[in-house]
């Protein structure tokens, strides 16, 4: 089996997707494995199946801890290559978080948005592994979240509504909790501030933004400044043109890294 038609029978992709996938491979040479993979609490190596294109190459980052704490309160996460045979872009979508249906279809586009942003040569920080892991991730999502968001509506993915639904459920809980949260982490404290930005930046239709920001601050107040800071750098970074997008990547990086030395151990 190709690897660029390697797919676990259990995912299926809408026409779209399965076009922008097509699209992705052809324009960056890089073959795409989409793989669900779950991951609890409990979980500390994620079962790769062993049928899977150079698995032992992603298992130097499955069986990382620090990446498996990552994946563990993620949707998604995707793992990038470069091996003797080429390009691979594996797409690890963790069923315990990512939902079903147009659900899972929304965190799978956003997935291949980065791939696309990579398949045509945009920047990105190198992942750092260990605890610095977060600040990778975050850094780069804060960026490319904007030009995603952007391919997706052209796309014509139905990414909005999941979205609307899994900020609802969010400021729901959010709402139930009083005070401040106590014992943040840093990479909790910076995967909050991407939400922010996330929020301010590409949820102006939602009808409750402004009351999900509001209970963000009281509930995280120590990433506020930043996530102001960086969301008004954003607003007018310009980040389509490839030289913004790299000045804002660092820009956005260093701020994040400011942020998270701030926190407390």
């Amino acid at each position: 089996m190709s690897w660029a038609l390697f797919l676990l029978a259990t995912v299926s992709l809408s026409p779209s997707l399965a076009t922008w996938k097509e699209s992705i491979e052809k324009t960056g040479k890089i073959a795409v494995v989409l793989l669900r993979l779950p991951a609890t609490a409990q979980t500390a190596v994620l079962a790769v199946p062993a049928e899977t294109p150079e698995r032992e190459a992603l298992k130097n980052y499955t069986d990382q801890p620090g990446f498996v704490s990552q994946y563990r309160g993620a949707q998604a996460m995707t793992v990038n290559y470069l091996g003797s045979k080429g390009r691979v872009s594996f797409v690890l979508v963790n069923p315990e978080h990512a939902g079903t249906g147009a659900a899972e279809e929304a965190v799978i586009a956003h997935e291949f948005g980065h791939i696309w942003l990579k398949a045509q040569r945009y920047p990105a920080p190198a992942y750092a592994g260990g605890e610095s892991a977060c600040l990778s991730v975050h850094a780069l999502d804060a960026v490319q979240h904007i030009l995603i968001r952007e391919e997706m509506e052209r796309r014509g993915v139905a990414w909005k509504a999941p979205w609307h639904a899994a900020l609802g459920a969010a400021l729901a809980q959010m709402e139930s909790e009083p005070g401040a949260a106590a014992n943040v982490g840093r990479c909790q404290t910076l995967g909050q501030a991407a939400m922010w930005i996330d929020v301010a930046l590409g949820a102006g239709d939602w009808g409750r933004q402004l009351d999900f920001l509001a209970a963000m601050r009281r509930r995280f107040p120590e990433m506020v400044p930043a996530a102001e800071e960086i969301t008004a750098y954003l607003r007018s970074a310009g980040v389509e043109d490839m030289a913004r997008h790299r000045a804002a990547l660092s820009f956005v990086f260093g701020r994040m890294k400011q942020l998270a030395l701030s926190v407390a151990l």
